[in-house]
């Protein structure tokens, strides 16, 4: 009787311990929409822990229904996972309102302004969203900003040099550059394709 007892005990803990104990198989992927194939969760998954290994930068990848009335920015700030004081970049598809947004945290909105998402979204994302091939779209983006952050991150040194004349023209170019891009896009223009309305 004392040993069944044991057992029943040990039992009712294991299950009671079960669930608080289980941890997320994909903590930087949330598809409440069912869109993702397991496989591609697991690669996405796998691709934001090689970011933030390399860089420091958490990148999620958020799929779900619609946007809650919220405007896509609002709606990526207000996500559980979104923490201002650290560097983040979420990747945010509202599959029925068919909007794509990347937004990014402010320690990083210098680095990466929107017109370096807006361009990613039309280019690598919405000929893919457009054709419904939704998980390619997804993984096509999250290799763009795997090798948008990579690339900044491997150059960041060489710029912040002080006093290296070549410091500076680096900075002066990439701010040309930068101001080019942004006039290369109309108002209108620039801020549908940062919606990313497929």
């Amino acid at each position: 009787m004392g040993r069944r007892f044991v057992a029943w005990m040990i039992a009712a803990l294991a299950l009671c311990a079960g669930p608080a104990m289980a941890t997320p198989t994909h903590p930087h992927v949330l598809d409440s929409t069912g869109t993702l194939f397991e496989t591609t969760r697991d690669r996405l998954e796998a691709e934001s822990a090689a970011i933030q290994a390399r860089t420091g930068v958490e990148v999620f990848v958020v799929l779900q229904s619609n946007l809650g009335g919220k405007t896509a920015r609002e709606a990526a700030q207000s996500l559980p996972l979104w923490n201002p004081s650290r560097d983040q970049i979420v990747l945010l598809l509202a599959m029925t309102e068919r909007q794509v947004r990347v937004e990014t945290s402010p320690g990083l909105s210098a680095e990466y302004p929107d017109v370096v998402w807006a361009t990613l979204i039309e280019t690598e994302m919405l000929p893919d969203l457009r054709r419904g091939r939704n998980g390619a779209a997804v993984r096509s983006g999250m290799n763009a900003i795997s090798q948008t952050v990579s690339h900044t991150a491997s150059t960041r040194p060489s710029v912040a040099v002080r006093g290296d004349p070549r410091a500076l023209r680096d900075m002066g170019f990439l701010l040309v550059a930068g101001l080019l891009a942004v006039f290369s896009f109309s108002g209108a223009r620039h801020l549908r394709i940062a919606r990313g309305h497929w």
